[in-house]
């Protein structure tokens, strides 16, 4: 959701650092991002999938806005190894 968000190139929605958008926004909207994706799977009706438990849902938020935090960075080092491939 965050790349497809950061492709709209929309100026309000803050989900890449840059000389505009202070890190602790973007940390807030990633967070956000997170917390939906959680809430959503959380409230599904399917039995075969149990709900996250607190710690549970802490551990995939932090993830989610360590990602997204280093989205520029990850993105460079993704291009440079494919680049090298072949």
């Amino acid at each position: 959701e965050a790349l497809m968000l950061r492709s709209t190139n929309n100026p309000s929605i803050e989900i890449d650092v840059s000389n505009t958008s202070e890190p602790l926004q973007v940390a807030i909207t990633a967070g956000g991002i997170a917390m939906n994706a959680i809430d959503k799977r959380n409230s599904d009706k399917d039995d075969t999938s149990e709900k996250f438990t607190m710690e549970e849902s802490q551990v995939i938020s932090g993830r989610v806005v360590g990602v997204v935090m280093r989205m520029r960075e990850l993105e460079e080092l993704l291009v440079r190894r494919v680049g090298g491939v072949g």
